[in-house]
């Protein structure tokens, strides 16, 4: 399985922040103004570029997740429950 991650920009600062479908970031990048100005501000800038690439990565997720249970690349007689029981001696 390939890991998928999603990238957000903040409009606001400028920070990027990519996240991998398994909730893990992967990327962090800060523009060099955004260090000057007080670390409460650079936290909050961080976090919410970090939640928001996390969101699009979830939603991404459950997209693949949603085609996957669709039944693509799936036999849908490997799932049979009657099936199994009655090749059980």
């Amino acid at each position: 399985m390939t890991r998928d991650t999603c990238r957000h920009t903040d409009p606001m600062t400028g920070v990027v922040a990519e996240v991998g479908t398994d909730g893990v970031p992967v990327g962090l990048a800060l523009p060099a103004d955004l260090l000057d100005r007080p670390s409460t501000e650079v936290a909050r800038a961080v976090l919410r570029t970090l939640t928001a690439a996390a969101g699009d990565a979830r939603e991404l997720l459950e997209r693949l997740a949603a085609e996957d249970d669709d039944g693509h690349g799936r036999d849908q007689r490997e799932w049979d429950d009657d099936e199994v029981r009655e090749t059980v001696p």
